[in-house]
């Protein structure tokens, strides 16, 4: 491969080190076993060479390799991480090719070919011929006449059924094979593990089976290869949960084959020498069959003047619904899975008879002609004798309801009409005119829908009458029921019943206004054309919900019609209750009338919108109309939407309101409210005294980085950080609360020392992060709520993570009065809660108001997983689907089952990650794991810096372990590091400080700016896209020069893709209550589990 003249010498692994770093080399050692050079074109002399080499996006990088005569090596390569100081990793790729080539050339020199290495190279072809000819037999490349003296062996399949532990039946197969004489496979795992990888088995003194000689027909063989599968997906799911035996039968001749293994096998089954072993009949060839199933009923009198109904052949039957097969007298069937469990569910009432029949009474034989004969007819042979079909009879059904009133009685009366016979279904006097001689077919279908709705009525009956004597009952019948029976009866209704309902032109209208003196919400109510007393009663029957109201006339006045809409509607969003209605005008607390004007602020017929509430509204809606002052030293450094979030608080706080300010991560929600706390500081108190302070609690990890803020932004206000131990805090507590501006504490030092916090009053409490107090019943949200202040806010990215009931603790705890209690928030929809909570949530996103941030290029890369992973992921997922099957199907279901669900699915995640998650002394690969590898190796190499999140901190320690390999300096976050380190490892990175930072995501998901890094990877998928966000904001946000790429590891074909899914799905449902861009709900429902396990 030299020039002459060029001095040669042995190119080896470690000159090749001598010329790149650790990593390189270890990524290029990867290349090149993974067979990404491509090609390589040697100069003439061969002291030179161009190599194409594949990278890990498909991309293709020219390679140019030459030695001079001193035997130095000159490369270059056309990718970003080039250096001609240390060469990169697809430069290192070639070098190894090279070196194996030269060394190749060399060994050619000094080995000698031996027979026995000429048979196993012979077994090699062997082995990947085997599988090449499956997938193409005319287009292998090999020479046949070469293998010309390969004997081809007979085969013959045998399939009979065995049973589960459960109880479930299953096919299995058995074995013969030969070349002639027919040798029985008594192991078959065994056999078919040999066959896998073409290695000898002995069977008896005259044969042993060897796949250097022996060959199976293509159709034989592609019917092995199906067996093996099946065999290997069995073994992994033992090896892995070290069970027993799916199955409950013992011989080691028989394979079990799955239905989904069975489904695959159909179309060979025709093909091959397969045989069905019934233990009825005996054994012959196996066949499966379309059409009618080889079973008869047929339907007789019996002597005793009833019906029998005989079957023949379903004794000698079995269904197996889940392979969609019935099998007859040894005859295989397809059938459909549905009308194979019922009948398989009618031979097993039959078990312990002596025959298969059915005795019919004569009063039964109407019904089960419709329903039973009938419903048998489309699968299998149903003959009626002809003495009973010459009887059967089908006339059309004329139903009849008379309806008529006796004093305060509705009374009905109800007939089915069938040519000349009359039927009375209710319990009055029977009217049956029958005819002996005649089976009458009776459509019972709509029979049984009449009297579904009659039933719902709650009918009496006193002997005589059928009737309905309370008011409810009589005014659901006749506004709800009847008009839903038209389609089926013919009514006939008397005059007292058609005047029982008013039609009577009554106009109601509502007024609602805010009381600018009391700071009360008005409504008043009035009718025209109704004295002053009933208006006064339909007001209180609206708030209680009634469907109507009775006059005096005795007439029902519905309170369902067009005209009562609104005003009902108007009494819904108020959420009136009995005790509001006093008199026909109400007053309630002017928060319960913000989200009338999304309803009812334009027209809406019989409400009016008052000045004062429309302009209450505006103000909210435009919070620059009132005019607030921005603090003189920050108004230069805010933004236009962060003058508008400090002027929305000011609002709030006039009207002494509270709300959640849950501006997208890294808008600034810090600095908005740092000016809210400078203005607020400027106000003495009611008595002229040093005006309360404000309080701030948040993450122990924040409280230095908002002790930062205040002394860079308004370093005029005395701050006091309560923190360190309960010493340390006691002496900074000493002193007095109005001493300072601002305080600032955590969450868990304000549950220790919350007897004192609470003897305090502070004039703001800001909660930062206040997902904290997310859990209404947590003993920090319970501290909360015991502050005394005057108005409190909420600051997150995320008020809603899991569940609306986060968004009912974060309420009660800054804004107690906008609901009035847990039960009442949970029964309102999500449309009105929406309503409800806007003016009191500002929500804006970085694409709305930061035009001139750089972009966020957010993208799924789909990972393989490797081979040994994907064999784990497929048999655990095999036994979770089965496990949680049964577990939703037990006592208590999903309620009772669901940490024991969610945490199968933790581990199903965990082996989309890396198995040596949960697997202990797993030593194989993931295939996620050398994609992250690849990426970090390809943003180093062009000069980019990574933020990598996990959930799991062990998945974090593996990556560690790797970049150490590869000598990658790193910076590491989890929930163990303390406040101050964090500070320091994020100034240190921004600074320029190593290119890698390893991040729990829960622990570093909030709260860190890591504007130094332009790529965030989230190596696994979280439940909630919300904390995913977060994640990658903390590189998007403000401070940001570059183009942010943030890429999410997705497993292909896993539950991850379906998780994306959900997400998606819940975020939308989010979104509807805050505002687009929000977070996701990611409460899991047993809709979801089953979706995400494909369970039916």
């Amino acid at each position: 491969m030299y020039a002459r003249g060029v001095k040669k010498f042995v190119l080896t692994k470690q000159t090749i080190q001598e010329t790149c770093d650790t990593a390189s080399y270890a990524r290029g050692e990867a290349y090149y076993r993974a067979d990404r050079v491509l090609s390589i074109k040697r100069e003439a002399g061969g002291a030179s060479c161009r190599a194409t080499v594949r990278g890990s996006n498909q991309e293709r990088y020219e390679v140019e390799v030459a030695f001079d005569g001193d035997g130095e090596i000159r490369a270059s390569c056309e990718c970003a991480a080039y250096s001609p100081l240390s060469y990169c990793k697809h430069i290192v790729a070639v070098l190894l090719r090279l070196a194996d080539e030269e060394s190749d050339d060399t060994a050619a020199e000094d080995i000698e070919m031996t027979d026995k290495d000429i048979q196993l190279t012979k077994r090699v072809i062997l082995l990947f011929d085997r599988a090449i000819s499956r997938r193409n037999s005319d287009e292998s490349g090999l020479d046949r006449e070469e293998y010309a003296d390969t004997r081809t062996l007979e085969v013959e399949f045998y399939c009979k059924l065995v049973k589960s532990f459960a109880g479930k039946q299953l096919f299995a197969i058995s074995m013969k094979i030969g070349p002639g004489r027919m040798y029985v496979v008594q192991k078959i795992k065994e056999f078919l593990k040999h066959v896998e990888t073409c290695t000898p088995m002995a069977f008896a003194k005259h044969f042993s089976y060897d796949p250097s000689e022996h060959a199976f027909k293509e159709d034989d063989a592609r019917f092995i290869d199906l067996l093996i599968s099946a065999m290997n997906v069995e073994n992994v799911y033992q090896d892995l949960f070290h069970s027993l035996s799916s199955y409950s039968y013992r011989e080691e001749k028989i394979l079990a084959v799955p239905p989904e293994a069975w489904e695959k096998m159909l179309p060979l089954l025709d093909r091959v020498n397969i045989s069905f072993e019934d233990k009825r009949i005996g054994t012959q060839r196996m066949e499966l069959m379309d059409g009618e199933l080889p079973i008869s009923a047929r339907l007789n009198k019996a002597q005793d003047g009833g019906y029998r109904l005989d079957f023949e052949g379903l004794k000698n039957s079995d269904f197996l619904d889940n392979y969609g097969v019935a099998i007859v007298n040894g005859l295989l069937f397809r059938a459909d899975p549905e009308q194979l469990e019922r009948i398989s569910e009618l031979r097993k009432m039959f078990h312990f008879e002596k025959n298969t029949r059915l005795l019919i009474a004569p009063d039964q034989i109407e019904a089960f002609i419709d329903r039973v004969v009938l419903g048998l007819k489309p699968f299998i042979r149903v003959e009626i004798s002809p003495q009973i079909a010459d009887r059967i009879v089908n006339p059309p059904l004329s139903a009849r309801l008379y309806l008529d009133m006796d004093g305060n009685r509705l009374l009905a009366r109800l007939e089915y009409v069938y040519g000349d016979v009359i039927i009375s279904p209710l319990p009055q006097k029977e009217t049956k005119n029958a005819r002996e001689d005649v089976i009458l077919l009776r459509d019972l279908d709509r029979e049984n829908r009449i009297m579904g709705l009659i039933e719902r009525a709650s009918f009496k009956f006193n002997g005589k009458d059928v009737y309905l004597d309370a008011e409810d009952d009589i005014y659901d019948f006749l506004y709800d029921i009847v008009p839903q029976l038209e389609g089926d009866v013919e009514l006939f209704a008397g005059e007292s019943v058609r005047k029982a309902v008013s039609t009577d032109d009554y106009r109601p209208k509502a007024r609602v206004d805010v009381d600018t003196g009391t700071n009360w919400l008005e409504v008043s109510f009035d009718m025209e054309g109704m004295d002053e007393q009933d208006v006064q009663n339909v007001l209180r029957n609206l708030v209680e919900k009634r469907k109507y109201y009775r006059l005096p006339s005795g007439q029902f006045l519905s309170l369902e019609q067009e005209s009562f809409r609104d005003i009902t509607r108007l009494f819904e969003e108020l959420d009136l209750r009995k005790p509001d209605a006093n008199g026909n005008r109400m007053q309630l607390p002017a928060v319960r009338g913000f989200q009338l004007m999304d309803q009812f602020g334009a027209s809406a017929r019989g409400v009016q919108v008052g000045k004062s509430l429309r302009k209450l509204w505006d103000n909210l809606r435009h919070p620059d109309n009132l005019e607030f002052e921005v603090p003189a030293d920050i108004d230069p450094v805010l933004r236009d939407y962060q003058r508008y979030g400090f002027h929305w608080l000011k609002t709030l706080s006039h009207y002494r309101l509270g709300g959640i300010l849950a501006d997208d991560m890294g808008l600034g929600k810090t600095i908005q409210s740092i000016a809210y706390i400078v203005a607020e500081s400027g106000h003495t108190g009611e008595d002229g005294e040093r005006p309360d302070p404000a309080l701030i609690v948040c993450p122990a990890s924040l409280i230095y980085n908002w002790e930062r803020e205040f002394r860079k932004f308004a370093p005029e206000l005395k701050t006091i950080v309560a923190a360190g131990d309960r010493q340390e805090r006691s002496g900074i507590m000493a002193e007095d609360p109005k001493e300072a501006d601002v305080w600032i504490t955590s969450y868990p030092l304000l549950r220790r020392d919350i007897e004192w916090y609470e003897q305090r009053r502070f004039r703001t409490v800001f909660l930062d992060e206040a997902q904290a107090i997310k859990n209404h019943a947590s003993l920090t949200s319970h501290a909360v709520r015991r502050l005394r202040s005057g108005q409190r806010f909420a600051l997150t990215g995320t008020p809603i993570e899991n569940s609306l009931d986060e968004l009912w603790s974060i309420f009660d705890a800054i804004f107690p009065g906008l609901f009035e209690g847990k039960k009442s928030f949970s029964e309102l929809t999500r449309e009105k809660l929406a309503r409800i909570v806007r003016p009191f949530i500002l929500r804006r996103l970085k694409s709305d108001v930061l035009k001139e941030l750089p972009d966020k290029i957010e993208s799924v890369q789909p990972s393989e997983l490797s081979i040994e992973q994907k064999q784990l992921y497929l048999a655990y997922l095999e036994k979770l689907q089965s496990d949680v099957a049964r577990d939703l199907s037990a006592d208590g279901g999903f309620r009772r089952n669901r940490m024991k669900i969610l945490a199968g699915l933790t581990r199903l995640r965990q082996l989309c990650c890396h198995p040596g998650l949960f697997l202990d002394g797993y030593e194989g690969t993931s295939g996620k794991l050398e994609q992250l590898l690849e990426i970090v190796e390809e943003c180093l190499g062009g000069n980019k810096r990574m933020l990598i999140f996990s959930q799991f901190t062990s998945m974090l320690e593996i990556i560690r372990r790797e970049l150490e390999g590869l000598g990658i300096p790193y910076f590491y976050l989890d929930g163990s590091t303390p406040s101050e380190r964090r500070v320091e490892m994020c100034d240190a990175f921004n600074g320029g400080d190593r290119d890698v930072f390893l991040i729990s995501l829960k622990a570093g998901g909030t709260g860190l700016n890591l504007t130094g890094a332009d790529t965030v990877v989230l190596f696994d998928l979280w439940w909630n896209p919300a904390v995913e966000q977060q994640a990658a904001d903390r590189a998007h946000r403000i401070g940001q020069k570059k183009v942010v790429q943030v890429i999410k590891l997705v497993a292909q074909g896993t539950i991850e893709e379906k998780i994306l899914e959900l997400q998606q799905r819940k975020k939308d449902l989010v979104d509807e209550i805050v505002q687009a861009g929000e977070t996701a709900l990611t409460t899991l429902t047993e809709d979801d589990i089953r979706e995400l396990l494909e369970l039916t």
